[in-house]
């Protein structure tokens, strides 16, 4: 029932404030296939040598769109959770041949874990929007999507604050905790998150998923700043 009342009060607002794109401003979506399909595709760089315990980092696009950029910070800090499945599509769109070829060519399972916040960021916040862009990935994908397995254990200053590519690396190490390794024992980890700058996140959350008995890891983002 209460779940019947929730659908019947968001379409009641969807009537009231029409969704529209953030491109181009079409209703009926927060980002229209036309603006999804006109974003730049991200051409990889080398991966900088002291990222060694990420094998592969797959990026989307550029953060330098204006309208990616303006897309990921709703998504991520004005509660504008419908985002996930737009910024989930582009993904599939950009690296879905990249990502069915990595399930086809590895003979051990593939698994998502998406990065998570510290628990103070988390109450604060009241969402992990790595954590829904990884389910609506989990569906899109068939990929099965773990939440009980790496964990945050300390607070920290946001990377987005720390300019410096050392600083950011220090700041980063040591905060992740991994549980129930067993989960991940020889497989393959696709680790979510909406951005990555250098690399230092995801990098530090690989080695410990790796000092864990993880296989391989992978890196996606839907954009890189």
């Amino acid at each position: 029932m209460a779940g019947k009342l929730i659908h019947i009060f968001k379409e009641f607002l969807d009537l009231l404030f029409p969704q529209k794109c953030l491109g181009c401003g079409i209703s009926g979506a927060t980002l229209c296939e036309k603006c999804l399909a006109s974003f730049p595709p991200f051409f990889a760089e080398n991966k900088p040598p002291n990222l060694s315990e990420t094998d592969e980092i797959f990026v989307a696009t550029s953060y330098k769109d204006e309208i990616v950029k303006k897309a990921i910070w709703l998504f991520k800090y004005r509660g504008v959770k419908s985002l996930a499945e737009p910024l989930s599509s582009l993904i599939v769109k950009k690296l879905g041949d990249k990502i069915t070829r990595l399930i086809n060519d590895t003979r051990q399972t593939v698994l998502i874990i998406p990065i998570p916040l510290a628990r103070k960021k988390f109450k604060k916040r009241g969402y992990n929007q790595a954590e829904i862009l990884g389910k609506c990935l989990s569906d899109k994908l068939s990929i099965k999507m773990e939440t009980n397995v790496l964990y945050k254990i300390k607070e920290t200053i946001s990377q987005v604050e720390i300019k410096d590519r050392n600083k950011r690396l220090k700041n980063i190490q040591g905060v992740f905790a991994v549980k129930n390794s067993e989960i991940i024992r020889n497989k393959v980890i696709i680790l979510v998150d909406d951005i990555t700058t250098t690399g230092a996140t995801l990098n530090e959350a690989g080695r410990v998923l790796k000092q864990a008995g993880g296989k391989k890891i992978i890196g996606l983002t839907v954009a890189k700043g």
